[in-house]
């Protein structure tokens, strides 16, 4: 229970309706503005030296400071045609596949339950996809809350092709309604 009430705390104080996307970012952030309100952030870490920046962007370098619910979780960015901000991807650091039932659909659990705490009931939801599910698409999103009119928040377990799974939690600057989720079929990919 532990777990849970880090989680809580931690997503809680950074995913409040007034504290911004994620911490201090903002939809529509340059890229300038993301790296300096990331470098100042105490949620996160930048994992490369700044003069790399130029080299690699942003994805990936900067690594949440704690664990959500065990897992250890890296930033994603997505960027509209002018530049700004767009998206923000939470991705946790792989883990071996036979951890898929266990330890993800605990991360997996714990996430729809900090959600749900914050947002409600999910907008749209389905079960934790069986490992078979996993044949056109390396993420399968299976929860969907929205934030407003104009955001949703996605969260659904993956796999890398070295068959790895993680689990992504996405802040998305667009409402989105997936597919209907019906029970026999499995939860839809990442759009």
């Amino acid at each position: 229970m532990k777990t849970i009430s880090f989680l809580t705390l931690f997503l809680l104080g950074s995913l409040a309706v007034h504290a911004g996307v994620y911490a201090t970012l903002e939809f529509g952030d340059d890229r300038q503005t993301v790296t300096r309100k990331l470098q100042a952030s105490s949620l996160v870490e930048q994992t490369i030296d700044n003069t790399f920046l130029a080299r690699t962007g942003l994805n990936g370098i900067f690594k949440c400071k704690n664990k959500l619910a065990g897992l250890n979780y890296r930033l994603f960015f997505n960027w509209t045609e002018e530049g700004g901000l767009k998206e923000i991807t939470l991705q946790s650091d792989e883990l071996d596949a036979e951890e898929y039932h266990t330890t993800l659909k605990q991360a997996w659990q714990q996430a729809r339950n900090l959600f749900t705490q914050v947002y409600n009931t999910p907008a749209q939801e389905s079960k934790f996809p069986a490992k078979s599910a996993f044949k056109k698409h390396n993420v399968l999103i299976s929860l969907v809350w929205h934030k407003g009119d104009k955001q949703s928040i996605l969260v659904g377990p993956g796999f890398s092709k070295k068959g790895k799974c993680f689990l992504v939690i996405r802040f998305v600057n667009e409402h989105l309604e997936l597919p209907p989720l019906s029970p026999n079929s499995p939860p839809p990919s990442a759009p």
